[in-house]
């Protein structure tokens, strides 16, 4: 009965289907090529056809993807010719070498037959390394923001042949089960909305990307004229001063990064005379009391003396534990510039003493990025318990660690930063007990105390160099030379030592031989790897690295090479709506403008910008630097209103003021009296309030006003100018310092 009843079902679907095939016919037709964005063409090209391309890539995370089963392609234009020809979206796996979870996960995902069948057989499978295009990067923080979830990488993004998202999901740190159900449930939710209608998926993701295409503008914002940057600079200094908690030591709201330019602006703040006693005080006391929290913390690596990326807490207790090169170098030009405005020479050591180790040990070894794999948090590798410290030190050497950094049987990680118990019984290497209290304690001498200490650190540094396996890049950018050349800058203009300058000088013809093409510009990646138009943030980071050469030198070709960067820029990344995009058009894999403003995630080259912008327009007064400026200003102020810490890099460069203050320096620059001078007005004390320029430069600088009959061009002297009207002029070292505490400070000592 149950047969019959089945077959009488089948065959009376049957006859419906069939009496009313003719009516319908017409109807599902135009439905399916309704539904079919690909209809008229055919498939000539089959996903079983693609082959691995990442041997020979750019970096050397892609390359490690050349062993995979995954048939991955290259991240570049081809791609959609390809989606076109086999009508299938394009599957691309973000990610990078700073965090070894990008690695792990696309291993994890190649070695699974059923994950690796899954999305090799739907989509055309790319992988995208975010240090070679990092806008990419910038638009997973964005696409996060809209499902809404943390963003974190690896991370999964589906588009549709045109370039568009049409699906996206961070991943992070999930494996095993819960990675398959994601990716599983997540492809089959983009093939379930592909097939059911590829017309639907394809035009309703270009109609996202053109709204998300008006956000990245920022117009949408109702401009309206700022306050003159004078006024910026104040107010936003003093609300980020307000930020700083007295009780734990810390700034509020300031994200997952080491707050180096925060630091630097609060303590920028401390020396203007625009402020209150009070806020300059509290100022102070912010940079210095986070500076040495940063310090005395485990973002620290208190084992080799370098500096992880980032933290995974409120406050210092527990990093991120991966590293990169640009780190080294902002926190190193960031310990030089505090220090040195601060008068902490234990600051300037601890900068002195970090470039000179990533000179030797990064530069050197062309490591960039530097990131565990596997448990990270596993005891012997960054975290430690007593159990596996008391097999590797001595008695002796275990009783000084233990007062040496604060050492508990259960742990000294603070619960209120590890509620769930996740790092019970484990310790971070934080050092902040004095030598002389260790040496006190332990009844040895300072110099005893120090000896122990190093062979305590190579011990546990050895130990953690056999037990843990690591990610290395070695393919630098051109933004990492040019943080680079603007950390050594630092040091020179601390030191005015000749061997500095020198090496300053190295780095940066090092930059114009590898990085510079005389047909195509500046290359994102060294010329010896493949040329890849730079990015914004390269441009505006190189150009400024290069104008501060120019600022300690006042050499001519420096200046020029500073304003053909930029100009290059300008022309190749210039938009209808007057700001600089990331990219120019032919490397915009996905068809988006973008603006970089957040500075939780780095400087903004928004704001890098700005800072090279208004030092090229105080010494030319060209109207087309002017002009960029002031749109720069009139977005960003509102939204510095509603936070201040997003954009401190923006509101560093408002330091140099509206109307920029000259410093004129006349007389033989090849004499030494000429050379202290010049050194004074490089200091951080002074630099980032004024822009140098010679007496008789080249004619691309704009004319003076008129100098008086008592000014002599080859007498020694620095002439202070703002607005076209001499504030004053100094003839020798101390009446420049009283000179420029009475204009920048208001700290006379008459």
């Amino acid at each position: 009965m149950r047969l019959s009843l089945s077959c009488f079902a089948f065959i009376t679907a049957s006859c419906i289907l069939s009496s009313c095939e003719d009516s319908h016919k017409t109807k599902k037709e135009g439905r399916f090529e309704k539904d079919n964005y690909f209809s008229g063409s055919t498939v000539t090209l089959s996903l079983d056809e693609l082959k691995n391309e990442m041997v020979d890539s750019r970096t050397d995370y892609l390359k490690s993807f050349a062993n995979d089963q995954i048939p991955w392609q290259k991240w570049d234009q081809s791609l959609f010719e390809k989606a076109k020809r086999t009508q299938r979206p394009i599957f691309a796996f973000v990610g990078n070498s700073l965090e070894g979870g990008s690695r792990s996960v696309a291993k994890e995902i190649s070695k699974s037959e059923t994950l690796r069948n899954l999305i090799s057989s739907q989509s055309i499978c790319t992988a995208v390394d975010t240090l070679s295009f990092p806008e990419i990067g910038s638009l997973g923080y964005h696409l996060s923001n809209e499902i809404p979830r943390a963003m974190a990488f690896p991370m999964m993004i589906w588009l549709t042949q045109e370039g568009s998202p049409l699906a996206w999901f961070p991943i992070g740190s999930l494996s095993g089960w819960e990675l398959e159900t994601m990716i599983v449930n997540a492809a089959a939710m983009v093939e379930d909305t592909w097939s059911r209608s590829s017309q639907y998926a394809v035009e309703n993701s270009r109609i996202n990307n053109e709204a998300r295409q008006r956000r990245f503008d920022l117009l949408q914002y109702k401009l309206q004229e700022p306050e003159e940057r004078d006024e910026l600079f104040r107010r936003n200094t003093r609300q980020l001063s307000s930020l700083y908690s007295f009780g734990d030591k810390d700034l509020d709201g300031i994200g997952g990064l080491l707050p180096t330019n925060t630091l630097v602006l609060l303590a920028l703040g401390s020396n203007s005379k625009q402020f209150t006693d009070e806020v300059r005080q509290l100022c102070r006391q912010a940079a210095k009391e986070v500076t040495r929290e940063l310090l005395n913390g485990a973002s620290k690596d208190h084992l080799d003396g370098s500096f992880f990326y980032a933290r995974r807490t409120a406050d210092w207790s527990l990093p991120s534990f991966s590293k990169n090169i640009s780190s080294q170098a902002r926190i190193s030009s960031m310990l030089l510039t505090v220090g040195t405005i601060l008068q902490d020479d234990d600051f300037i050591n601890e900068g002195l003493t970090l470039l000179d180790s990533m000179e030797k040990n990064w530069v050197k070894t062309s490591t960039i990025c530097l990131s565990p794999v596997g448990d990270q948090d596993e005891p012997g590798k960054f975290i430690w318990n007593f159990e596996t410290l008391e097999k590797i030190l001595t008695p002796q050497e275990m009783s000084i660690a233990t007062t040496a950094f604060s050492l508990q049987k259960l742990g000294n990680v603070p619960s209120a930063v590890d509620p769930l118990g996740n790092y019970y019984e484990q310790n971070s290497l934080n050092r902040r007990v004095p030598l002389s209290d260790i040496a006190t304690k332990h009844q040895m001498t300072g110099n005893e105390v120090t000896t122990t200490l190093s062979s305590i650190r190579k011990k546990l540094l050895d130990h953690r160099s056999k037990n843990t396996k690591f990610i290395k890049e070695t393919v630098p950018t051109l933004t990492d030379f040019a943080l680079i050349l603007k950390a050594q800058l630092t040091r020179s203009a601390h030191s005015q030592t000749p061997a500095d300058l020198a090496t300053a000088i190295a780095t940066a013809n090092l930059i114009l031989r590898e990085y510079r093409d005389a047909e195509q510009g500046m290359s994102h990646h060294s010329n010896r790897v493949a040329f890849l138009q730079a990015r914004c943030f390269d441009y505006a980071a190189t150009s400024l690295s290069f104008f501060y050469l120019y600022q300690r030198t006042l050499d001519e070709k420096w200046f020029n090479t500073s304003r053909e960067i930029l100009d290059e820029a300008i022309s190749k990344l210039g938009s209808e709506n007057g700001l600089l995009a990331e990219s120019i058009p032919g490397e915009r894999i996905i068809p988006l403008r973008q603006h970089n403003l957040s500075m939780i995630y780095g400087e903004s080259s928004i704001g890098t910008l700005d800072h090279i912008l208004n030092r090229i327009f105080a010494l030319t007064t060209d109207d087309k630097y002017r002009k960029i400026l002031d749109l720069h200003a009139k977005i960003i102020s509102p939204m510095a209103k509603r936070s201040a810490v997003n954009h401190t890099d923006f509101i560093a460069s408002c330091a140099l003021g509206q109307e920029p203050l000259v410093a004129v320096l006349q007389g033989d620059i090849t004499t030494a009296e000429v050379k202290k001078l010049l050194g004074i007005l490089n200091s951080p004390k002074h630099l980032p309030y004024l822009t140098i320029r010679p007496l008789n430069g080249a004619k691309e600088l704009a004319a003076l006003p008129e100098m008086p009959a008592s000014i002599t061009p080859q007498t020694p002297a620095v002439i202070l100018i703002k607005d076209q009207k001499i504030l004053g002029s100094a003839p020798g070292e101390a009446e420049l310092e009283q000179l420029l505490d009475r204009i920048i400070s208001g700290n006379t000592s008459e």
